[in-house]
Order: C-alpha cells, then structure tokens, then sequence
C-alpha cells in the first residue's frame, strides 16, 4: 500500500470504527504503520479532518484508572 493509498483510504473513513478498521488494513498491508504515517496522516490534517466527520478529532487522549 503506497502513501497516497494510504490517504485514501483513512480519508473515507465515515466513522470511529471505520477509521480504526481501516488502520488494522493498513497496518496489516505495511507490516505496522508506514513510516509516512506521522507526516501523511497526523501532520497534514487527515486524521483531525476526517475525525470531524464523527465529532471527533485526532488529539491524544491519556486517562489515569
């Protein structure tokens, strides 16, 4: 799976589950996530953008139990 595959792909994620769907596919066909994930994914936008269409975003989250 090449970068702009990869982008599609999270891109037209419609959900919460979809989007951690399509990271098991991608990370099953890259064998982990690619090294471009950070700059392609999180740096460019795609993960804030696309979580927005759920009410999400793509902050990272730490909770304490």
């Amino acid at each position: 799976m090449n970068q702009q595959q990869v982008v599609t792909l999270m891109e037209s994620s419609q959900t919460e589950d979809e989007w951690n769907k399509n990271c098991n596919k991608v990370k099953k066909a890259c064998k982990g996530y690619p090294s471009f994930w950070y700059k392609s994914i999180v740096l460019s936008g795609v993960a804030d953008r696309t979580a927005r269409k759920w009410g999400g975003d793509a902050s990272i989250k730490i909770s304490v139990f």
